[in-house]
């Protein structure tokens, strides 16, 4: 086994260094989607075996109440969701019987929802993972179709070979390259009270927590 702070992506395929352009993108999500659109997406079809009221769906959006009603009222006559009616309460869910359903929610996991599932890929560990971050494009919403997804693990008790057999299967899911860096808590408090640029950046910029709390973690030195 090779020093557990090394970094590697698991497909390990060499990628194009990025043009100068790379500045100017936005991500594959939001050429796509609208910011409301992607939120009331990632809720119907991140988890189509439930239903939401609207009033959930409004607060769970944030997205103000007559923008998530217009969008739940295309996305239900387009016949891609259903509602039902619950006592004096709109309920709406994911319409697996629409021709693409499947793709959708192919769609939304690999492009909006993409926290949740590395977050179960890890579950089997949660014992063992003292911290785990999303970092890097994807949790500054700057991802595009090639980016990698970048995990920070602190863990005593993993190894780079255990953390990739847990990721190969939400790599294939999400059909991007996943590239976990893995640290003990020695090493990593070690690092930052050394000042390390990488974890100095990483660590001030924007995370996704997937599992721990950051902040917690750090304060408890």
């Amino acid at each position: 086994m090779g020093n557990k702070t090394n970094k590697r992506t698991i497909s390990n395929v060499r990628r194009p260094a990025a043009s100068a352009a790379a500045h100017a993108r936005i991500s594959v999500a939001d050429a796509l989607f609208t910011t409301t659109q992607q939120r009331v997406l990632a809720l119907l079809f991140g988890q189509p075996q439930r239903s939401f009221f609207t009033q959930q769906l409004i607060e769970l959006a944030d997205g103000g109440r007559g923008a998530v009603q217009r969008e739940l009222e295309r996305l239900q006559q387009s016949g891609l969701i259903v509602q039902s009616t619950l006592g004096n309460q709109k309920h709406y869910q994911a319409n697996s019987s629409s021709p693409v359903f499947a793709e959708l929610c192919g769609i939304v996991g690999k492009l909006l929802g993409p926290a949740d599932i590395l977050r179960d890929a890890l579950g089997s560990m949660a014992n063992k993972v003292q911290l785990a971050l999303l970092y890097g494009s994807t949790a500054t919403h700057r991802d595009t179709a090639r980016s990698d997804f970048d995990l920070l693990l602190i863990s005593d008790d993993l190894t780079l070979e255990e953390i990739y057999e847990a990721l190969t299967p939400a790599e294939k899911r999400l059909g991007r390259p996943i590239n976990p860096t893995l640290y003990t808590g020695g090493e990593f408090r070690k690092r930052l009270e050394r000042r390390n640029p990488f974890l100095v950046k990483l660590l001030a910029g924007e995370t996704i927590p997937l599992m721990g709390n950051k902040d917690d973690f750090i304060a408890a030195g």
